[in-house]
């Protein structure tokens, strides 16, 4: 079976014993498997989820995950002492289908206004963006089981690869410790699309970087750097990784290309993966005071709360891109270099909201995530989302004005 799975199945890694799958799921090239290993005198499990190219988390996966998690809870869970979550190293690992949300959104713009012009109830037309909703509350209720789990075992992530984005990186942040390639980076990119990280994202940042840290990520989007997720608390341990990603051939055979292409990202899976696993181990059966932690005053902060104003007021504003609106971005790089992507303005102020609902005197991450999904619920609901699915999907600048369906 390809994938990150081989790494634990191969018996290659010093130390482990592999004693079989407990869950496996596949659809298409998707997989999850939840294999029952040994380390160091102590078992535990391994989660490998795989949807190449760009590891979607859709909402088959999604149910996989849960699928998974109920059979820790129905067999293992009194016997394991940790719980990992690998998923493979490539360049890129994307939250959502936005083709699909787009197709989805799209669908239920066009109904609504047939039962607007009907006159409809208020609540048969909000029942319409239940497929909104739903995936929502499952990666909610995912992040609810992960930190159950959490409570009587250790729960530790592998980030391996390239840059993770929305729910790749929040699946991540819902564990206890994480391990990051050197290569790797985070990125909460949904307030460039038009929603804000609903599945825990933006609490699971506040409590393991702070306040200042989690409004920087959540409210710029920009990328953070291993460097600096370890800096700011996010990253337990770096790996450092010089191996460069794979690179596509292009040649007159585009299919053996792709076949060679493809067995590159394998091979490379397997040999950082196996670095990666490595560590994880260690940090999963270490004792406690042993996981390297960063707390408080020593947690370095990545943005001043001023320098986070400046930069999302000018962001935020769509006159700053006046001229700009619809072109594609590649033949403005130097303006977008210079002012930035475009923030949704309906983002920032749930964001807002969030952030000054929950100073950190106040914070609870428990409420604070229940209150990340209403916020994300309601964004579902603002046609600017569909103008920044689209403004994604064909990589232009997007027009976040006002809209009057």
């Amino acid at each position: 079976m390809a994938g990150p799975v081989d790494i634990f199945r191969s018996g290659k890694i010093k130390g482990m014993k592999n004693f079989g799958p407990v869950y496996e799921w596949v659809e298409g090239r998707a997989s999850l498997f939840l294999d029952e290993i040994a380390f160091g005198g102590l078992q535990g499990g391994i989660l490998c989820y795989y949807n190449p190219p760009v590891h979607q988390v859709g909402n088959p996966g999604l149910d996989a995950y849960h699928a998974a998690l109920d059979r820790i809870f129905e067999k293992k869970i009194g016997a394991w002492s940790f719980l990992i979550f690998h998923g493979g190293c490539d360049p890129v690992h994307a939250g959502g289908d936005l083709k699909e949300s787009l197709n989805r959104l799209t669908e239920t713009i066009e109904k609504r206004k047939e039962l607007e012009k009907q006159g409809r109830s208020r609540e048969e037309i909000e029942a319409l963006y239940a497929w909104g909703d739903r995936r929502i509350e499952k990666g909610v209720g995912l992040y609810k089981r992960i930190r159950e789990v959490s409570g009587q075992l250790r729960t530790l992530a592998i980030c391996g690869g390239g840059t993770r984005f929305g729910g790749s990186a929040e699946i991540t942040l819902m564990t206890d410790v994480l391990i990051g390639d050197s290569r790797s980076g985070m990125c909460f990119s949904e307030a460039m699309i038009g929603l804000i990280p609903g599945w825990s994202g933006v609490g699971r940042a506040y409590t393991k970087a702070g306040y200042l840290n989690a409004k920087f990520m959540a409210s710029t989007s920009r990328e953070t750097k291993a460097a600096d997720l370890k800096a700011c608390g996010i990253y337990n341990e770096i790996v450092e990784v010089s191996d460069p990603f794979p690179r596509k051939e292009r040649s007159d055979d585009p299919q053996k290309d792709k076949a060679r292409y493809a067995d590159a990202l394998q091979a490379h899976n397997d040999k950082v993966g196996a670095r990666l696993a490595s560590v994880a181990l260690e940090l999963a059966t270490c004792p406690k005071h042993q996981v390297p932690v960063l707390r408080g005053k020593d947690r370095k902060v990545l943005a001043t709360d001023r320098e986070i104003e400046e930069e999302v007021s000018r962001r935020v504003n769509p006159m700053t891109y006046e001229g700009l609106w619809g072109k594609p971005l590649k033949e403005v790089k130097e303006e977008i270099k210079r002012l930035g992507k475009p923030l949704a303005p309906q983002s920032i102020k749930e964001l807002n909201r969030l952030f000054e609902a929950y100073p950190e005197m106040k914070f609870e991450e428990e409420k604070f995530v229940e209150d990340e999904l209403k916020a994300d619920s309601r964004l579902y609901r603002d046609p600017r989302f569909r103008l920044g699915i689209i403004a994604t999907l064909e990589q232009k600048v997007a027009d976040f004005r006002e809209v009057h369906e």
